[in-house]
């Protein structure tokens, strides 16, 4: 008789709390309505056979059988499939994940054709446990994504990182920094949405969870802040700072000035200016 154990290091493994939300199967029948959009959560493809390609923000990539295809969060995309030799393909939606590359948008495109085998084989499973609802399959699919992962990062040093998928908004970073540095702009919740890609409910209640204050009062927290600098170290007039800092007229700056300062900006000046 022969026999061979191997024993498993006692070390403690990382905890991994991405979560599955979604699997799909889809097979191209000149039926597609393609059209660029993004989700709220991060999406993997597995292509089982076919030939096209993905637009994926400016980028045009082709994909084939077994390739596998990582679109982070808020990242616009669509595909493209042959008519004659039309795409067939699992993707997966998962929350709490997000995909580093050395790419500004966050994609990733591995050829999976090494282990396309075992990488199917999770999808699969979890397409099967997901139509059955037997007992534990939700944990049991949980399980089969956590392979799919590790899996995938043994590939072209793809990495991942878990993200809290209530405060951890790309989108509202995004529209936070916009703010920053477009200010002075006619911005409104809905230009702003269309900024970055959401809709206004969804911004206004992450921005809000995230930042402690609505997009448009952090708008206005940093009108007033560039408008206080303005007031300290310039002569400009009230209606000139009013028209450099986003302000619709000079009424409605001293107005909200006062509201959120407590003094007008003629008073602020005359307390603080440094000239």
């Amino acid at each position: 008789m022969s026999n061979r154990k191997l024993n498993l290091e006692n070390k403690a493994l990382p905890e991994l709390s991405f979560r599955l939300l979604s699997i799909s199967s889809s097979k191209y029948e000149n039926d597609w309505a393609s059209f660029p959009h993004s989700h709220q959560f991060t999406e993997i493809f597995f292509i089982k056979s076919g030939t096209g390609h993905m637009q994926i923000e400016t980028e045009t990539v082709p994909v084939e059988a077994n390739s596998l295809v990582l679109i982070g969060a808020q990242v616009l995309h669509t595909e493209f499939s042959d008519s004659t030799d039309p795409l067939d393909y699992f993707v997966l939606g998962v929350e709490g994940l997000k995909i580093n590359t050395d790419r500004p948008a966050e994609y990733s495109i591995v050829n999976a054709s090494v282990n396309s085998a075992s990488i199917r084989l999770c999808f699969e499973s979890i397409l099967r446990e997901m139509h059955s609802r037997q007992d534990c399959h939700a944990e049991i699919c949980q399980h089969y994504l956590a392979i799919l992962i590790l899996l995938i990062c043994r590939k072209d040093h793809v990495s991942y990182e878990l993200v809290d998928p209530q405060n951890g908004s790309r989108e509202c970073r995004r529209a936070k920094r916009y703010i920053e540095e477009n200010y002075q702009d006619k911005i409104t919740l809905g230009s702003l949405a269309d900024n970055c890609n959401i809709t206004k409910y969804y911004l206004s209640h992450q921005f809000t969870e995230l930042y402690g204050k609505s997009p448009i009062a952090y708008l206005t927290e940093v009108r007033i802040s560039a408008a206080k600098d303005l007031l300290t170290t310039t002569s400009h007039s009230i209606e000139e700072i009013a028209s450099s800092t986003g302000f619709s007229s000079g009424s409605y700056f001293s107005q909200t000035f006062r509201k959120i300062c407590h003094v007008s900006p003629q008073q602020y000046r005359k307390t603080h200016a440094v000239l």
